[in-house]
């Protein structure tokens, strides 16, 4: 079964678009999906989607990479978050881009794209060999940036021109931007299947068409056993991945503090002051260690300068998916606005604790966990780093049993996240 993945998630740096998909293109593989070719995060965002240039100097391709990625460690946050802004949420004229901006353009768009086969002809000779579309879904679809159109477009040719399967699995959807919400209400209907990965999108779209629930396909990745971790893991420099340091002791207790991406949409919030704050009042009342993480390329911004202004480790944006997981395993607790860190997190039996998010995520994660679903407010850290350090202590009263009992929920959703590819198996 020949398979054209898209949303590559991997990328892009963050821990959980990496894990994601990881896991999925592993899961497809198992099942019986050869993936002939993906189109990338990246190439959602930004590509034309026209015929390739051949690259006759491998070399000077090689080097122009390295230079690239170099320098995203140094150029400041400002600009990658003002680059990565124009990127996801741009709307470029539709001369320059044949991706619509409306549902009224899908159509047309089509018909463009058909018609001028000759400049297209590398996307259509990949969907032509295909026997399957598979869109890992990921949290892409809210807003009304160009991954969600350039998704949903992707999936209209290859209904509508090409008649072939075509599922969007491993995935949130948040609809209430009204101009992707018409979109979705044309096109979700078209999909052969749909597999949501929280409760609270399955619930929302119920009239949308007829999806169902799976976990979210990171949940694959398991952190290490404490004992067999600590014999490597206190080595020195054994967590410090280039340019950060963190310098921790893990056989000791210790609770990670993560970001949000609420942060990234509310700019008149002062997140490293924020933090600041919540470290001194979590200092107060917690003997263990403080480990920072940074998940996300905009979280590097605010953890970094609190990492140097405490002297605590921060765990780095470039650490190794499995390493990641094992650290947020084998914490205390974690306390953060990420999905996946939280995920990493539950599958050791760590308890998280929930700060808020730019969608509804944190909260749907807090629910099917069965912790509190209590959410914190990210741009009010001032004001509730009282009430996160009453939740701390509360899990942490709760010792052992409470990490069993995620523990073996979060084994029990590993097993079912595999549901991601039941279309796959059912195929003849």
């Amino acid at each position: 079964m020949k398979v054209l993945f898209i949303n590559d998630s991997t990328s892009n740096p963050n821990w959980g678009d990496r894990a994601a998909a990881i896991s999925l293109k592993k899961m497809v593989t198992e099942s019986g999906g050869n993936i002939i070719e993906a189109i990338s995060e990246d190439e959602l965002a930004g590509s034309t989607f026209l015929n390739k240039s051949p690259i006759n100097d491998g070399e000077q391709q090689i080097h122009q990479s390295i230079v690239k990625e170099t320098l995203k460690l140094f150029i400041p946050p400002l600009f990658l978050k003002i680059r990565q802004k124009i990127i996801l949420h741009s709307n470029p004229p539709t001369s320059d881009d044949v991706i619509p901006q409306r549902w009224e353009d899908f159509d047309p768009h089509l018909k463009y794209v058909i018609s001028n086969k000759h400049i297209y002809s590398d996307l259509l000779k990949a969907i032509e060999k295909s026997d399957l579309l598979v869109i890992h879904g990921d949290g892409c679809m809210t807003g009304c940036g160009r991954i969600p159109r350039a998704e949903l477009f992707l999936s209209y040719i290859v209904k509508k021109h090409f008649e072939k399967p075509v599922i969007i699995v491993n995935h949130s959807a948040d609809f209430s931007n009204p101009v992707l919400n018409r979109m979705a209400q044309e096109v979700y209907p078209l999909f052969d299947d749909v597999v949501y990965r929280d409760v609270i999108s399955v619930e929302r779209n119920r009239k949308l068409c007829n999806g169902r629930f799976a976990p979210d396909s990171a949940y694959y990745f398991k952190p290490i056993s404490k004992p067999n971790w600590l014999t490597v893991s206190q080595r020195p420099t054994y967590f410090d991945v280039w340019p950060d340091t963190a310098h921790f002791k893990p056989a000791e207790p210790y609770i990670c503090i993560g970001g949000s991406g609420i942060y990234y949409y509310n700019r008149n919030y002062d997140a490293v002051h924020g933090f600041s704050l919540l470290v001194e009042h979590i200092r107060s009342i917690y003997s263990g260690q403080i480990v920072l993480t940074v998940s996300d390329l905009r979280d590097q911004g605010i953890f970094r300068p609190i990492a140097i202004h405490f002297n605590l480790p921060l765990i780095g944006l470039t650490t190794p998916v499995q390493q990641s997981v094992d650290i947020m395993g084998n914490a205390d607790a974690y306390i953060g606005g990420r999905w996946h860190p939280s995920i990493f997190a539950l599958r050791g039996g760590t308890p998280i604790i929930s700060i808020s998010s730019n969608t509804f995520m944190m909260q749907a994660l807090a629910e099917m966990s069965g912790l509190s679903p209590a959410v914190f407010d990210a741009l009010n850290l001032e004001l509730e780093k009282e009430a996160i350090g009453r939740q701390l202590k509360n899990h942490l009263e709760q010792e052992n049993e409470l990490r069993i009992k995620l523990r073996k929920w979060a084994e029990k959703e590993s097993e079912k996240s595999w549901d991601n590819v039941t279309f796959l198996k059912n195929m003849p």
